[in-house]
């Protein structure tokens, strides 16, 4: 046993409450301007962003496309090697290992993309592809494996000889889902998980994600622009605008007492099926969502805010604890309440 499976092994048998720990996260990606003399300007996807995750949670993370949601998850797995900040799973810091010891720590953190289609190899067999991590950290019984798995996601072993190009959307996030879940993981980060299929299929994989969390213990980070689904299935939120948390809480307090105005901006856009239904305040929002590459000072969302005034183009705004478990970031929270 090397010194990261025993710390591994450590913090499992106490049973740390939280999983995931988030310090200023930022990841910046370098864009180069002009021809003969390049300048590189800084596109700040995730810029300071901190948050936990405990055991056995959902934390849902929402926003507009272009407020670094994917982005921070998929640096908090170093798939994209973070500018600054730090990520610590399990009390381990993700962002000071090496590449072996990522590599072995690998296995206990995993993630599910948007489009099942282009996650999978297509010249691979369903067999094959949920085999793959299987035989990459030399693992036993790789088929009694793989059935398992693919009864585990509501698959047969019929689809274990089929290709991704001969089976449903829906079956195809199937597979991806047992392939993620192959090397037993305890964090899983979901990546708009069924934006890309039909309403009566998203219900089916969420009420399986549902079933896995619990049969599993698995923690998740779900990422989504669809407000319902987070409802549905996450017990924390946070509101990212243009790389910036700039609300958490449970869901309980985001949705049913949203403090910052790009919240309820958002919550005032989800549909109501009962007329009579008590609505969210709605916002009056004015404009679309800035370029990342070249943000408001301030606080980020003044350009488009009701209640914008001149420190809101000046002082970016801190996150203030509105009651435990819900923080804001804006200078006149208090007053919107």
């Amino acid at each position: 046993m090397n010194i990261l499976q025993g710390i591994l092994w450590l913090v499992t048998s106490m049973g740390v409450g939280t999983v995931i720990r988030v310090e200023h996260l930022k990841k910046y990606f370098p864009i180069t301007h002009g021809f003969i003399r390049k300048k590189i300007i800084w596109l700040k996807a995730v810029d300071d962003v901190s948050f936990e995750i405990k055991d056995g949670e959902t934390f849902g993370l929402v926003g507009e496309s272009g407020s670094g949601k994917s982005t921070t998850g998929r640096t908090i797995l170093r798939l994209y090697e973070p500018t600054g900040g730090k990520v610590y799973f399990n009390d381990i810091e993700v962002t000071a290992l090496s590449k072996q010891e990522l590599k072995e720590l690998r296995p206990k953190m995993q993630i599910i993309y948007q489009d099942p289609y282009s996650s999978l190899n297509p010249r691979l067999t369903i067999f094959d592809i949920i085999a793959e991590p299987l035989r990459e950290y030399g693992h036993e019984n790789v088929e009694d494996t793989v059935l398992e798995l693919l009864e585990a996601v509501g698959l047969s072993e019929e689809h274990a000889k089929k290709y991704p190009d001969e089976i449903s959307g829906g079956q195809c996030q199937r597979v991806a889902i047992a392939r993620a879940l192959a090397l037993n993981p305890e964090f899983l980060v979901l990546d708009e998980p069924t934006s890309a299929l039909d309403v009566s299929v998203q219900a089916q994989v969420l009420n399986l994600l549902g079933r896995l969390q619990k049969e599993r213990n698995l923690t998740y980070l779900f990422i989504s622009h669809d407000l319902g689904v987070v409802r549905y299935l996450a017990d924390r939120v946070g509101v990212m605008y243009l790389g910036k948390l700039v609300e958490i809480g449970t869901i309980e307090q985001v949705f049913d007492n949203p403090a910052h105005p790009y919240t309820r901006m958002l919550l005032s856009s989800i549909p109501v099926p009962d007329p009579k239904a008590r609505a969210i305040r709605k916002e009056k929002v004015i404009g679309e969502i800035p370029s990342p590459l070249h943000p408001p000072s301030g606080c980020r969302f003044h350009t488009r805010c009701p209640y914008a005034r001149e420190i809101c183009r000046k002082e970016e705004p801190a996150m203030i604890e509105l009651e435990k478990g819900h923080f804001v970031r804006c200078h006149f929270v208090g007053e919107l309440q």
